[in-house]
């Protein structure tokens, strides 16, 4: 009984002294141990040009989308041949791939060296990709159906697209669909819907979205009308490089700075004794100015496609 007590102290002895065995005691038992290798430097090098093309033709997509990406770019010391990236997208989006169909997608809507456009074709891939999720994708096939770019002019087809696009954080989409809501186009007209989608995409840094969103501020769509606001977000919106912006942020200055110098002069003549002739609404109806004078939306609001 007393020699299994010692035997399983010496083991828990061992045990619990493992961990300060001399560093070289333990690369000698390394060396000796036939099983167990000694830690080598592992440095992981890309396949050359010669072992892409080879994995690529026994069906690695990954691979396949790489190569081609390497076509067009002409990166490691692949020569430029967009035909050759077409080719191996082409078996990429054959098996379904949506970053492969969208980038296929964008070859044919542009055409290259040696590649005719098709804008037709163009958008039944982004359409495919968009339907898989590909954010980028669904943005491209709203812009082919909004403006009828490849495809017939579908507003219906776009509005779904903008959405998908749009609730995977596509923030080109949020400022479109909110134009398209704001103008009810093909949709009912839905100020709060756009005015939503605009505070969204001005958030995320969006010129357009800035200057739209200003829009519904001075306009008073979808809230409450706020110049103040207004004038700071085309401020914002400008300084970012909005020629549009600018305009409307020199344009509601002035207006701003007309009212603030014709306050007084107002004030002044409502508390003179006998000035009511001059007070006194227009006989011919003509409604406040303040109203008459507010810009057409056409004039405030715009959107970019590459925004």
């Amino acid at each position: 009984m007393m020699k299994v007590i010692t035997k399983f102290a010496v083991t828990a002895g061992a045990v619990i002294l493992s961990g300060l065995v001399p560093a070289a005691s333990w690369s000698q038992s390394i060396d000796n141990d036939p099983v167990i290798e000694a830690p080598r430097d592992a440095v992981d090098t890309p396949p050359t040009f010669e072992e892409k093309l080879k994995i690529a033709g026994e069906g690695d997509i990954d691979i396949q989308i790489s190569l081609a990406k390497d076509y067009l770019s002409g990166d490691n010391g692949t020569p430029i041949r967009p035909v050759d990236a077409a080719r191996w997208l082409t078996k990429a989006s054959e098996k379904g791939n949506a970053e492969a169909q969208f980038l296929l997608a964008n070859l044919l809507r542009e055409g290259a060296k040696g590649l005719k456009a098709n804008e037709k074709n163009a958008v039944t891939l982004y359409a495919s990709a968009a339907d898989k999720g590909h954010t980028e994708a669904a943005y491209w096939a709203a812009d082919a159906y909004h403006y009828g770019k490849g495809v017939k002019k579908a507003e219906i087809k776009a509005i779904g697209y903008y959405e998908k696009a749009a609730d995977l954080g596509h923030v080109a989409s949020k400022n479109n669909l909110g134009l398209m809501y704001l103008q009810g186009k093909s949709v009912d007209r839905d100020l709060q819907a756009a005015f939503r989608l605009f505070s969204d995409a001005s958030k995320s840094g969006s010129s357009w979205g800035q200057n739209n969103l200003g829009g519904m501020y001075e306009m008073g769509w979808g809230t409450v009308k706020d110049t103040a606001k207004a004038l700071q977000l085309y401020q914002r919106s400008a300084a970012a490089g909005n020629t549009h912006a600018a305009t409307n942020m020199i344009r509601l200055r002035a207006v701003l700075e007309a009212t603030a110098k014709a306050e007084p002069a107002k004030q002044e003549t409502t508390n003179t004794p006998n000035a009511a002739s001059d007070t006194a609404p227009a006989a011919d109806g003509t409604p406040d100015p303040d109203v008459n004078n507010q810009p057409a939306e056409t004039q405030i609001l715009g959107g970019s496609s590459t925004d």
